[in-house]
């Protein structure tokens, strides 16, 4: 099942993103990503964008001991991809956004509570689209490729 989809990173720019994080907390984030959906449903799977290199800006740095991360600008072309909802109101994206590391009782998911404060520059990285799958004997991973539509 794609537990979520958006942008990861290969490993040199995973380590790139964590070097440039002020306050790295206890617990690097096990896979540096920005999300699109999670837990998309069949008809939210952009399998067209599957493996396409997207390249995105760090703009903003946000750290408040529980939480690390960047927010992110995407290219507007993907924009309509984007559809990671505010769970309080479902009418609101969450602020695009990179968790780098959190604290021994936080999640990742609370990075988008942050108060980003804007970088001096722009910093632009470039990641692929893909699925972050999690099956239901606990087994994770990342694929590249499509998954078969119920």
């Amino acid at each position: 099942m794609v537990h979520y989809e958006g942008i990861f990173f290969d490993k040199k720019t995973q380590d790139y993103i964590i070097s440039l994080d002020k306050n790295k907390l206890p617990v690097l984030n096990d896979e540096i990503h920005c999300t699109f959906k999670p837990k998309p449903t069949n008809e939210e799977l952009f399998d067209e964008l599957l493996g396409q290199e997207i390249e995105i800006e760090l703009i903003g740095y946000g750290s408040d001991g529980k939480n690390s991360g960047f927010e992110v600008k995407i290219p507007e072309k993907y924009m309509k991809y984007y559809i990671n909802y505010e769970e309080e109101d479902p009418t609101k994206l969450k602020i695009p956004h990179i968790t780098t590391s959190i604290s021994e009782d936080s999640k990742a998911y609370l990075t988008k509570n942050l108060n980003f404060i804007s970088l001096d520059s722009p910093i632009k990285v470039t990641g692929k689209f893909a699925y972050w799958i999690k099956e239901e004997d606990g087994t994770e991973y990342l694929t590249y490729e499509k998954q078969k539509k119920y």
